[in-house]
């Protein structure tokens, strides 16, 4: 467990924050019987666990998880299919298009294997998406030589009444035997995708979980919680034209131009823009060593990037040093960064405070990161620590 808590706390920080805010309820009244919603806020499906699981939505995924002590996790994420992917995927079909479409005519009963091969279609688009974006991110975590495709249990099936594939890998990651399992569907210009990270030894024991789990996942409506993550006092004092964005939980005041909309809905404090969904957000590290530099944490988050951006999905643009955040000097990072297919531009001013690590990320898509620095320069200004 301790591996992917740290993958995820390092990742947090460069983390694409376009989850939406909202107050209003679903007035979720169906859930399955001895099952749970973790469904995190704006989702367009309803993720359902057994109630002896714990749910994990702090951060704006859906999730959750088994067992604190040993790594077994669910996660139900939406990869929107870019201009990219799409040119990629057209070039893949083409040609099976084209087959289709000859051996439709020719045969008597049409409609029936024009319907057949239309699944292959679809299975063949899946299987790019499996190829090219899950499996390079389990090849960088496992050990050289320890990742195997067990092919007998990758199998077409169905989500939510969605064509879909099953994939099953196991890999040896820092020392233990790991199973990844993958549900990958697709619908309406995106994959969906269910995820099982577990142990070894709780493998058997939790795969009538997982089937129960698959089985119950729905597509609905954006999901609207019952109630906030965080409270925020919106009558806080502010710089003028600011509103505050944190509360007293953590050892800092961050600030938000006006215009900004906070995330309510999501473990860490963050704001976007309605307009390009850009936005910035402040998430505390722990190191494991008794002291870490600024330089030394940017170093393991820039080896993450790297190892699953793929080929040139990770550029370092600019470093600044000597900048101030909150009293204490700081160093921002500009760089790029692909994640799910997408690339984005990041500003990420880290600093050490207290024992703990901090940074401030803005997050953009790189035709609008310039044009919001002045409000992320006004943010970084304000910043105070406690």
């Amino acid at each position: 467990m301790k591996l992917f808590a740290r993958i995820a706390a390092l990742l947090c920080c460069v983390a694409l924050l376009f989850a939406c805010a909202s107050c209003a309820n679903t007035g979720e009244n169906d859930i399955p019987t001895g099952m749970k919603n973790a469904t995190a806020a704006g989702d367009d499906f309803r993720l359902y666990v057994p109630s002896v699981w714990n749910v994990n939505t702090a951060y704006g995924v859906s999730g959750a998880y088994f067992r604190m002590s040993e790594q077994s996790t669910v996660s139900a994420v939406k990869y929107e299919i870019t201009e990219d992917m799409q040119t990629e995927l057209e070039q893949i079909t083409s040609a099976e298009e084209s087959e289709a479409e000859a051996q439709t005519s020719a045969d008597t009963e049409g409609e029936s294997t024009s319907e057949e091969l239309v699944l292959g279609l679809s299975g063949l688009r899946i299987e790019w998406f499996f190829m090219n974006v899950l499996l390079p991110t389990v090849e960088e975590m496992a050990l050289g030589g320890s990742l195997d495709v067990i092919h007998d249990d990758c199998k077409s099936t169905t989500l939510s009444g969605a064509n879909a594939r099953q994939y099953h890998i196991t890999a040896t990651v820092n020392g233990e035997s790991m199973h990844f399992c993958y549900t990958v569907a697709e619908k309406d210009s995106a994959f969906y995708v269910l995820s099982f990270v577990l142990v070894d030894g709780l493998y058997e024991s939790l795969l009538a979980n997982i089937n129960q789990i698959v089985e119950e996942f729905r597509f609905s409506d954006p999901y609207l919680p019952d109630d906030y993550v965080k409270d925020i006092d919106e009558n806080a004092e502010a710089p003028a034209g600011m509103k505050l964005a944190s509360n007293d939980d953590v050892a800092y005041r961050f600030y938000v131009p006006t215009s900004w909309t906070v995330n309510r809905d999501e473990a860490i404090f963050a704001a976007y823009l309605a307009s390009d969904r850009s936005s910035v957000s402040v998430v505390p590290y722990m190191p494991d060593a008794d002291s870490m530099s600024v330089g030394e944490f940017f170093a393991m988050c820039e080896e993450m990037m790297q190892n699953t951006a793929g080929e040139g999905g990770y550029e370092l643009l600019k470093t600044e040093k000597e900048i101030d955040l909150g009293g204490r000097v700081a160093t921002a990072y500009t760089y790029t960064y692909t994640v799910g297919g997408v690339k984005y531009q990041y500003k990420q001013v880290v600093a050490a405070y207290k024992s703990m690590i901090y940074s401030l990320t803005y997050t953009a898509l790189p035709e609008n990161f310039d044009a919001h620095l002045a409000d992320v320069d006004q943010m970084i200004d304000a910043f105070v620590f406690r």
